[in-house]
């Protein structure tokens, strides 16, 4: 009985560890390259995502990031991307990389934010290698995190 509770002991901490939401940073999703590869749709090589080891680690786990808020409007929908950088020094204004910004898909679209607004998202972690009407890093069911 002893011996059974020493090594419930053991397994609890491992499994609190598992469902705990990790906060990552931009030097972690800077973990990429790109290669580019022939796409039929296009009929030319366009670039894809290869992600390293360190970032894998945190694909389908529930992360917090920490950044600017872009919102962009695309046939009457709204798009919220988290940025490294502020609006004018984002990925598609200002010349950063794709490892740059992350798409957040949120769980609750009635939100209160505003451009270059910053933010922390907590979300699931999804590494987008093919949908291309994604960017590379997405927050699935992402909710914003109060202070």
């Amino acid at each position: 009985m002893l011996i059974q509770f020493l090594l419930l002991l053991l397994f609890i901490p491992q499994a609190n560890s598992v469902s705990e939401t990790q906060k990552i940073d931009w030097l972690t999703l800077a973990d990429m390259t790109m290669e580019y590869r022939y796409n039929e749709e296009f009929g030319f090589d366009i670039p894809y995502p290869v992600f390293g080891e360190d970032v894998k680690t945190y694909e389908g786990k529930e992360v917090t990031l920490e950044g600017f808020v872009l919102l962009i409007e695309a046939e009457d929908e709204e798009i919220v991307i988290l940025s490294k950088y502020p609006y004018s020094q984002c990925f598609f204004c200002g010349g950063a990389g794709p490892e740059s910004v992350v798409d957040v898909l949120l769980k609750d679209k009635d939100h209160d934010l505003s451009m270059d607004q910053r933010v922390t998202f907590k979300g699931k972690l999804k590494l987008n290698v093919e949908d291309l009407d994604h960017l590379n890093y997405i927050f699935e069911s992402a909710e914003l995190v109060k202070d």
